[in-house]
């Protein structure tokens, strides 16, 4: 995991259904300073959270995890 800021939001006209009721955002990855580096990425976002906050992101089975329990409870 890793902290980042959300640098704006990404219209998806269809996706995934299991996707449904999730917001795509672009995140910009941090470093131990707070400065942003690396490419911006997209992340799934099922908090709300909003452009320029600070957001930790998960990917890989880490993130499959929390998609899974996102379902679980929020479907």
């Amino acid at each position: 995991m890793q902290l980042a800021r959300i640098s704006g939001t990404v219209v998806a006209t269809r996706k995934e259904p299991s996707l449904n009721g999730l917001r795509f955002m672009l995140v910009r990855p941090l470093d131990e300073t707070g400065r942003e580096t690396g490419q911006t990425l997209v992340a799934a976002d099922a908090v709300g959270a909003g452009v320029d906050e600070v957001v930790l992101i998960a990917s890989g089975s880490s993130a499959r995890q929390l998609l899974s329990q996102y379902e679980k409870y929020y479907r």
